[in-house]
């Protein structure tokens, strides 16, 4: 019997660590509000999040030993930072008043969000809310300061991880004049936030992006809810390509049929017998 397989990508230390758990659940997207799917990994003492991206392309399948994998996409887990999720839920849930976690992350399209609350620990959701207790309830309240705040020091940490890799413009450094230096540093530096901030403005609101890009003191765009707007219609067309398309099962290898083999004495026997007639036809009138 076949079974239906996938193809993933995965570091050593995500499946070698003792005890780990790992399973796939559709969540909501941050940005776009659609279903999307993401990875749990579980461990004797962490509990970490990842996104699932998937490169497709058509007319690919892998071979299993003696098998064929029709589908041939490839899946790769990259860690996502859980309080991206939970931002549309803290604005939804407790703009007016400070919530329990437990009655923050309730969604009944999508049951697993509770989940996350394993990955979140108090000193993370108090870089985004404001945290109130009394007696062993521990309640927050949205504090949109606080995530500005918060995503403008994103932006700026992964600027510094966008600045080190060799792009042509950071290379491009050995060869300008001395005097033009400072001036090249600093368009790679704004270009680099600018990259960082697209980056991040992929999981959030398209409020959140407005406010984020005042914040970095970019010049206000108008065309952010149109760049949106495309950014999700196109998700759904992907989206909705897919599941038009026909779910392929893993199905063993089927050779063609070897043909028989004639021997030396027949093929003799048939030459001999072309152009012969039959022994019905001398009884023929």
């Amino acid at each position: 019997m076949s079974s239906k397989k996938f193809f993933f990508i995965f570091k050593d230390s995500l499946v070698e660590a003792d005890n780990t758990s790992l399973s796939i659940v559709a969540l909501r997207n941050p940005a776009t509000k659609n279903a999307t799917k993401y990875l749990f990994r579980q461990t004797s003492n962490r509990n970490d999040l990842y996104e699932l991206n998937c490169f497709n392309e058509q007319h690919r399948s892998w071979f299993i030993n003696e098998t064929v994998c029709s589908n041939g996409k490839i899946f790769m887990p990259t860690p996502v930072d859980p309080l991206f999720l939970v931002l549309p839920y803290l604005v939804e849930n407790c703009c007016e008043r400070a919530v329990p976690l437990d009655q923050i992350l309730v969604d009944d399209s999508f049951p697993s969000i509770v989940r996350l609350t394993d990955t979140l620990s108090p000193t993370r959701l108090s870089l985004v809310a404001d945290k109130k207790s009394a007696g062993k309830i521990v309640a927050y309240k949205y504090n949109e300061q606080k995530t500005v705040e918060w995503l403008v020091a994103k932006c700026h940490r992964l600027k510094g991880s966008i600045s080190k890799q060799e792009t042509p413009s950071v290379r491009s450094l050995n060869y300008i004049k001395e005097e033009k230096e400072n001036e090249k540093d600093e368009a790679d530096d704004h270009g680099a936030v600018q990259t960082a901030f697209g980056i991040v403005s992929d999981y959030i609101s398209l409020e959140l992006i407005k406010k984020l890009s005042v914040a970095l003191g970019f010049p206000e765009d108008e065309n952010i809810s149109k760049k949106r707007k495309s950014a999700v219609d196109l998700e759904s067309s992907v989206m909705k390509k897919l599941k038009k398309e026909e779910l392929h099962e893993t199905t063993p290898i089927k050779l063609p049929a070897a043909e028989k083999k004639i021997s030396a004495k027949a093929k003799a026997m048939a030459k001999a017998a072309s152009g012969s007639k039959s022994i019905s036809s001398f009884f023929k009138k």
